[in-house]
């Protein structure tokens, strides 16, 4: 089997699944295990692909045949709730999309933006009109130029965290507490990240497995 390498933004988004490789150990900043008798690596890139010299490196160095790109998105599309599993189709490779977008691991599919900073809801509102995009996120264009310059097949795809007409409250953002609301709202938002985080990890399963079952 070939090795697939899944990456993150941050550590806390892919814990779970890191969780169930089994024969895990730490080298090169990656976490290496098997998932059944796939081997998968996880790696954090972080916000905004600080470590891409890193990943180039890992990527030409290990010999990763398959990229996953995932973590959290914020919805544009006004249909998608969070917990809802999307297909970026413009950041992923062709022959990859054509063999899983039909698979029902996904919810929706279709054209990701990435952004240099959080959006609020007022900019998803934005970029909601101005074509049919369904996600943005802060990682998936750097991810998806360093695999094309590396020819290594990336599915890009990740949970919708956020609502369109939602944004993160403030305090996650580093605004800390300026009314009491922004407490129950960062205890709800914390509460719902943490089940899906574990709903994230059980679709990548699925997603590892199918592209598996779609090489045999």
């Amino acid at each position: 089997m070939q090795k697939i390498l899944v990456t993150f933004a941050l550590r806390q988004e892919g814990v779970s699944l890191e969780r169930r490789l089994t024969q895990r150990y730490a080298r090169s900043g990656l976490v290496l295990g098997r998932l059944d008798s796939q081997e998968v690596a996880v790696y954090w890139l972080g916000t905004g692909v600080r470590e891409e010299a890193q990943f180039e490196s890992i990527l030409s160095n290990l010999r990763f045949e398959i990229v996953i790109n995932s973590g959290f998105a914020g919805a544009v599309r006004t249909l998608l709730e969070p917990g809802d599993f999307v297909l970026a189709k413009n950041f992923s490779s062709p022959e990859l999309v054509k063999r899983l977008e039909t698979d029902r691991i996904f919810t929706a599919s279709g054209r990701f933006v990435s952004v240099d900073t959080i959006a609020d809801s007022a900019a998803k509102m934005r970029i909601n009109t101005e074509g049919n995009i369904v996600a943005l996120d802060m990682e998936s264009a750097r991810v998806a130029a360093v695999c094309r310059k590396l020819s290594v097949p990336l599915v890009s795809a990740r949970m919708i965290s956020d609502r369109y007409d939602e944004g993160i409250p403030g305090v996650f953002l580093g605004k800390g507490i300026q009314r009491m609301k922004d407490i129950s709202e960062a205890i709800s938002f914390a509460s719902r990240m943490i089940v899906l985080r574990r709903r994230l990890a059980d679709r990548l399963v699925q997603l590892i497995h199918a592209i598996n079952l779609g090489r045999e």
